[in-house]
């Protein structure tokens, strides 16, 4: 809320949450649920359905259905959540301390995920905060180490089943954590013997297995595309090259840039300090394995990384887990005598940055966030018939034009041939509902939909109005032209 006062890009949450039709993915599918209509969605090679789904779901209930509660309950219960798994680790890890004194090491671990988001417009420092950018694989990260430390049976099985599910809704968790375990396992055989090291990794061992069979049999059919097929030569080129693109616009924001740098420099640092314990680790004389959580953590940012670089799969949108967790991960380190400064004095950072970011006036007045709508959406809500609730348009203008609207209407997915879109929707939307509009925007993230082409097949639209500079809408009222449109994109419809 904070942010959303800023006037400038910085203003992330209207920017970024709002105007952004990736994150309202999960939000329209608990609409859909809450609705009753049919489903038969499509995700991508993340299909969100643990934790995203669940989480989701109670920010859609918390937030009575509103899309600017929503993202802001999602942001609370990510956060709430990602806290809760960093102090389980360090209550396993120091049981000698008290609840309180623990308390204190896991909120100066978690604050840079209050912090960091407050910097600039680099939305990569809030991943943690959104419905869909990898959140899962961020709490899997951090929760993973108490399914080995803890020593309830219900507790290990709990962690077991979440991750699971985490790892199946989301393999590149894996990609990122089995790198680290690996190294942490060896070492462990190394100091104790292979035979004494076997049943922790047949039990890891299980757990992947039992991930993919999941995947494969309960969630493929929800997958927009395989995740073996990112592993493709010319599109790891490409990201490659958005890689240096996103690189070099940093120096645009040089508050980004710094947080950047002091990831990324931690990365290195935790690399290193991994390393270091490991060595120690070998060298004592019966060291406990829980010595071997944070070396594990410590590890996962860059080996993770390097991975992705392995398997040709890496994405600028994978780094929150080389920039952001190793502040907290290195935080997770401190000694406890340093815990007791180090906590006030991160927390009076963390009050002076927020006043200096805006805190008093824009709290004063969240009217920027709540009740925003975008110059298109109040143009589509202001001139549309009143009977015009469903529409067509790309996928990277739908939600983000469609979900703050108070018409309200509602715009499907199609290419830019005009051919359905089954990318991250729902596609009994095409099947089971015919439109009557089309929205063209000439300056949107992807190939604009071709309005020569939907001439062509329905015919010369029954009015028009534009939006702005290359954004148009063409309006079908005639019954042959809804007919013929229904004919097209919902042959099924009863």
């Amino acid at each position: 809320m904070i942010r959303a006062g800023d006037p400038t890009g910085g203003n992330w949450p209207v920017s970024w949450e709002l105007n952004n039709s990736d994150n309202g993915v999960l939000f329209q599918f608990v609409q859909d649920v809450a609705a009753g209509r049919p489903l038969d969605w499509s995700f991508s090679p993340q299909v969100y359905v643990f934790p995203e789904l669940p989480i989701s779901a109670l920010a859609f209930l918390l937030a009575g259905g509103k899309i600017y509660g929503y993202y802001v309950f999602v942001a609370v219960l990510n956060n709430v959540l990602l806290f809760l798994a960093i102090f389980g680790v360090l209550m396993m890890l120091h049981r000698t301390q008290t609840v309180i004194a623990v308390l204190g090491r896991a909120a100066l671990a978690a604050l840079p995920l209050l912090a960091l988001p407050l910097l600039g417009g680099n939305v990569l420092l809030a991943f943690q905060l959104a419905p869909t950018y990898y959140f899962g694989m961020y709490l899997m990260v951090f929760a993973a180490p108490m399914l080995l430390l803890a020593r309830r049976r219900s507790v290990q099985v709990l962690m077991a089943c979440a991750i699971v599910l985490a790892a199946a809704s989301n393999p590149l968790a894996l990609v990122f954590v089995f790198p680290a375990f690996f190294v942490v396992l060896v070492a462990r055989a190394i100091k104790r013997g292979l035979r004494n090291t076997l049943r922790p990794a047949l039990f890891a061992a299980a757990l992947v297995v039992i991930s993919l069979f999941v995947r494969l049999f309960a969630f493929a059919p929800l997958q927009g595309t395989s995740p073996l097929a990112y592993m493709n030569v010319t599109a790891f080129i490409a990201r490659l090259h958005d890689l240096g693109f996103y690189v070099v616009h940093l120096a645009d924001d040089p508050a980004s840039w710094f947080a950047t740098a002091v990831g990324a420099t931690l990365a290195v640092a935790c690399l290193i300090g991994a390393i270091l314990a490991v060595r120690d680790y070998l060298k004592s004389h019966q060291p406990p394995d829980h010595d071997l959580a944070l070396p594990y953590l410590a590890l996962v940012p860059l080996l993770g990384i390097a991975t992705t670089f392995v398997l040709l799969v890496t994405n600028h949108l994978y780094f929150w887990l080389a920039i952001v967790a190793p502040i907290c991960i290195a935080l997770m380190a401190i000694p406890g005598r340093w815990v007791r400064a180090a906590l006030p004095v991160g927390v009076a950072g963390f009050v002076v940055l927020a006043l200096a970011t805006g805190a008093v006036p824009n709290l004063a007045s969240t009217s920027t966030y709540f009740g925003y709508r975008s110059s298109e959406t109040l143009c589509l809500d202001e001139k549309l018939p009143a009977d015009a609730h469903l529409g067509y348009s790309t996928f990277s203008d739908g939600r983000r034009v469609s979900l703050t609207s108070t018409h309200p209407f509602r715009l499907t997915s199609i290419l830019d041939t005009g051919l359905p879109s089954f990318w991250l929707t729902n596609r009994a939307y095409t099947r089971q509902d015919g439109g009557s509009f089309f929205y063209i925007n000439q300056h949107g993230g992807e190939k604009p939909v071709d309005a020569r082409l939907i001439i062509g097949r329905f015919g010369l639209p029954d009015s028009t109005f534009n939006c702005g500079e290359g954004q148009s809408v063409l309006v079908y009222t005639s019954p042959a032209a809804l007919r013929a449109i229904t004919d097209f994109y919902a042959p099924q419809r009863p």
